[in-house]
């Protein structure tokens, strides 16, 4: 039997990380492994990046926003950007249960863009 996967699509595209930015959320259901590529496209961003999850958020088959949800920092899986900092940044997270994950990047200085490549698979 085939297993499930996700494969990887740009979920922020030439993001403007003058301010803060949160990425298009991603089902992860029936989902184990989750890996989020962060790479500075231009200028010298610094901020901080998080990945959260959510188990009650919910959208129809459309994409249609049903329930916002709360959405909780995955604790240890954060990164600070600085400045000239290296890039990409690369989020490997494994055995995940919730349904429901993003990212988040809260500005803290510099200017620049980003872009965030998600990918899973089913172990």
């Amino acid at each position: 039997m085939p297993k499930n996967t996700l494969l990887k699509f740009q979920t922020i595209t030439a993001g403007n990380a003058s301010g803060n930015l949160t990425s298009a959320v991603t089902n992860i259901q029936r989902l184990d492994d989750v890996g989020i590529q962060v790479n500075v496209a231009s200028g010298t961003p610094s901020g901080i990046l998080q990945v959260q999850i959510s188990a009650d958020y919910s959208q129809d088959n459309n994409g249609n926003v049903l329930n916002a949800g709360h959405w909780v920092d995955l604790n240890g899986v954060s990164q600070t950007l600085t400045a000239g900092a290296p890039s990409p940044v690369y989020f490997d997270m494994e055995e995940l249960s919730a349904p429901w994950i993003r990212l988040v990047f809260t500005h803290t200085g510099g200017s620049g863009t980003i872009d965030a490549f998600i990918t899973a698979k089913q172990i």
